[in-house]
């Protein structure tokens, strides 16, 4: 049982008024701690997205060119899941295409910088 099911379950139980207030006291407190947890910028997530943006400036520097995650990761001095990592947010804002080419006869993960505008 998590701290939140408990203060819900105190509060719903209506033992008596100042228990009820008291666990609903608690639960805002518990989600003002969240929400101020969530908006923190941590060493991780500036890490992460100095990260993603050394990614993206490699490849719009090599505009139209195909990069494998092994290729940008050996480029950037960077782990392969990092750019796997980094890719991820920017695939799906549309800023960088990710396909797949044939690369000594296997099909490998490219990602190249979208020209088109």
């Amino acid at each position: 049982m998590t701290t939140r099911e408990f203060y819900v379950a105190i509060a719903e139980a209506q033992v008596s008024d100042e228990l009820t207030t008291k666990a609903q006291e608690l639960i805002a407190a518990l989600d003002s701690k969240n929400e101020k947890r969530k908006t923190t910028e941590t060493k991780e997530k500036k890490e992460a997205a100095a990260r993603r943006q050394a990614v993206l400036n490699f490849l719009c520097d090599h505009q139209g060119e195909p990069f494998t995650r092994d290729q940008i990761a050996v480029a950037l001095s960077i782990t392969p899941g990092q750019v796997t990592a980094a890719c991820k947010p920017i695939v799906a804002d549309g800023t960088v295409v990710k396909s797949e080419a044939k690369i000594d006869k296997k099909s490998k993960v490219v990602y190249t910088y979208s020209t088109e505008e």
